[in-house]
């Protein structure tokens, strides 16, 4: 009896102390303190669309403002209404605070995971540290991106993905063989819910889907939690099976956070995924435009350059990021799948060299490990294969860079587990390994770095400042076009709500675009507003406006008008000055 016990809670998830729980606990506290230390957020994308785009969904705003924050007017809003709710509501050292515990649950994610994978606190807590200096997940504490946001479900989704391995193999080393069934006979419960990791693999679908709805630039890691339930090792029939629930419970999950803005985006636009150039193909529409602007530039060119990727970007960091961030885990990772996907390829040469047969599941290597070091691989190399096929923009590997340090764990057991299948002394050589991996980790740690943290900016007592122009104090429609580089969509929720935003778009507009422009401006001239254009900083008197700016005018179909008169707004971001001036343009 007492051993039934014993083995039902190894299958559980850990149960931790008061003690254990206190000291999880100081992850998020770390982070919290670490986002106060840095600063308040200020990042291009907060001031173009993560403020605008809750704002617009809650108070209607898409059918009256024409796409102020450009394409990204339409991604989803779901993730971004949290950080609006906290920079409407608290003070910015607050929001920073909240932000910054709330992206620590990633780090108690990789400690739990580490403690299914490695079965060991050191080796746990090695993997949690590493993962908290992450030159990536750094960059963004206290950040409003959401990458470190989506990256929760995702790791919850690979913990579940663990703990269903574990009950499959149920931790008693390599599971017997299943008597062949005879002709004829069925099989009770082979399909859903009885198998003993059905019900894991589902939750692990509907989490990892979650984290995609929130934000899709994120679905390589979904997909590779998919795969992964497919890859476990099981008869045929049991394949399916997860595949089969893992798939639907991920689809479930990506309908329950995203399914009703896809939705509004088809009955409204014909276009489910209105902001995505690629949809165009399948949902042709006539309203945006149609340009590439996330990741075309930071894409390998060709297979070979795919290839050697994340050992290129290690050299030059810039080739997939804004800004220069050092991250050793990836690369280490893939070198070391790499390695074992190449000894398993070239068994006879391992053969050769070891003496022995290479064989999966060699006598002396615990079912369960090798199961959770499959699953780790293969989210790992399908995460990879996507982003470097389809994304090529860092940020969006998080949870790949977080579970980094356990994949090359994973992968190093493996290739011991090959050349030395049957060890004499396997509690040496797990210490061996274990030494290995914290010595990984500190070394992770110690190169890692972002060079910069998104633009920061020293707090203020409220996030935005943005006085109202007395040029805007008429009480009559105005309408407000965005001019120059710096995206200014963050002013218009500060502003009444009759303004009416107009973003800016870098390419041919369509017909439709135009036609609300022009719809725009003569509902202005009817009410007896204004047409202004809006730019970040001031001029000097003998360049009113940015260079050019009459010139994209123009090519919109704004034509005939130049600067009447022109008004600085003295407002601020957090406690950094901002200037944005609007200047008044008649015909």
């Amino acid at each position: 009896m007492a051993r039934a016990r014993r083995a039902r809670a190894a299958r559980e998830l850990p149960r931790t102390s008061l003690r254990g729980v206190a000291a999880l606990a100081l992850f998020p506290i770390g982070c919290a303190l670490a986002a106060l230390a840095i600063g308040q957020d200020a990042n291009f994308d907060l001031l173009n669309y993560h403020y605008y785009d809750p704002y617009a969904f809650l108070h209607g705003r898409l059918a009256i403002d024409v796409i102020p924050a450009s394409l990204q007017s339409y991604l989803n809003p779901l993730v971004d209404l949290p950080f609006y709710f906290l920079m409407n509501h608290t003070p910015p050292r607050v929001e920073a605070a909240i932000v910054g515990a709330v992206q620590g649950l990633n780090l108690v994610l990789v400690y739990l995971i580490a403690r299914r994978v490695a079965r060991s606190r050191a080796i746990a807590l090695a993997a949690a540290l590493a993962a908290g200096v992450a030159g990536g997940f750094a960059s963004e504490l206290g950040n409003s991106m959401g990458d470190t946001i989506v990256s929760i479900p995702l790791l919850a989704g690979v913990l579940c993905a663990v703990v269903a391995v574990e009950r499959a193999t149920d931790g008693r080393g390599p599971a017997p063989a299943a008597p062949p069934a005879r002709r004829g006979a069925r099989t009770r419960g082979a399909w859903l819910g009885r198998a003993p990791d059905t019900r894991w693999w589902v939750a692990a679908g509907a989490l990892a889907g979650v984290g995609a709805g929130l934000k899709l630039s994120e679905l390589a890691t979904t997909v590779g939690v998919a795969v992964a339930s497919a890859c476990a090792a099981g008869p045929w029939r049991a394949h399916v099976r997860r595949a089969l629930a893992t798939g639907l419970a991920t689809a479930g999950g990506l309908a329950l956070t995203a399914g009703y803005w896809t939705l509004h985006l088809w009955l409204a636009y014909g276009d489910p995924l209105l902001f995505d150039p690629a949809s165009s193909a399948i949902f042709p529409t006539r309203y945006l435009p149609r340009t590439v602007e996330t990741g075309a530039g930071f894409l390998p060119p060709t297979l070979a350059d795919a290839l050697v990727y994340p050992l290129y970007w290690l050299a030059h960091p810039l080739a997939v990021a804004e800004i220069p961030i050092r991250e050793l885990s990836i690369p280490i990772a893939y070198v070391l799948c790499a390695a074992l996907v190449l000894v398993l390829a070239v068994r006879p040469l391992a053969r050769a060299v070891t003496g022995r047969a290479v064989r999966a599941g060699a006598p002396g290597t615990d079912a369960r490990e090798r199961e959770t070091d499959r699953v780790l691989i293969v989210v790992f190399a399908v995460s990879i294969a996507i982003w470097t096929k389809q994304l090529g923009v860092y940020r969006y590997l998080v949870p790949v860079e977080l579970l980094a340090p356990l994949v090359a764990l994973a992968a190093g057991r493996r290739l011991a587990a090959i050349f030395s299948p049957a060890p004499r002394r396997p509690v040496a050589a797990r210490r061996r390994l274990g030494a290995a991996f914290v010595a990984l980790c500190a070394l992770c740690a110690a190169t890692a770095y972002p060079a910069n943290y998104w633009l920061r900016v020293p707090f203020g007592s409220e996030f935005f400042r943005v006085p109202l122009p007395r040029a805007l104090a008429n009480g009559r429609v105005d309408t407000v076009f965005q001019v120059g580089v710096q995206p200014i969509a963050y002013i218009f929720p500060k502003l009444p709500p009759r303004v009416v935003g107009v973003g800016r778009v870098d390419n041919v507009a369509t017909p439709e675009y135009l036609a609300r422009v022009q719809q725009a401006i003569g509902r202005a001239n009817r009410d007896g507003g204004g047409v202004f254009v809006a730019f970040f900083g001031s001029y000097g008197p003998g360049t009113r406006v940015p260079p050019g700016s009459f010139a994209y005018l123009a090519a919109i179909g704004v034509n005939g008008y130049h600067v009447s008169s022109c008004e600085i707004d003295h407002g601020a971001i957090g406690a950094a000055p901002q200037d944005v001036t609007f200047c008044r343009i008649v015909r």
